[in-house]
């Protein structure tokens, strides 16, 4: 890929690294990381509301919070950086489409008329 600037590049580099790591996360993994939330999420609950807590119970509530906040910024970021990448195979794949509708395939041309109303919505080029 051609980049006009070097914060350009150094972006797209970290946007493909990052998906590559999100897309090489296995279904256990996932679902590894689902349960141990679970877990984590019953506790710090049932921490929470506990009428009377210690001081050393004040604090691990507040240490697990602050935790949970920087894995839920990681989930958004995952989430952000995916969607990027679905938007993006997306626009490639509208894109492929209408050049094979100018090109005279009917199919095609059925495809992207009926893509091109939802494309224009969102991407005006």
């Amino acid at each position: 890929m051609n980049f006009d600037d070097k914060f350009t590049k150094e972006f797209e580099e970290k946007f493909q690294k990052n998906l590559k790591g999100i897309r090489s996360m296995t279904p256990e993994e996932h679902q590894k990381i689902k349960e141990s939330l679970e877990v984590i999420y019953e506790f710090a609950y049932n921490l929470k509301n506990k009428p009377d807590k210690s001081p050393e119970e004040l604090e691990m509530l507040a240490g697990i919070t602050i935790k949970l906040e920087k894995l839920s910024q990681t989930f958004r970021d995952m989430q952000l950086i995916l969607g990027e990448s679905l938007y993006r195979q997306s626009l490639a794949f509208y894109e492929h489409v209408k050049k094979l509708a100018k090109e005279g395939n009917k199919e095609a041309e059925i495809v992207y008329n009926d893509l091109k109303i939802h494309v224009e919505k969102f991407d005006p080029n």
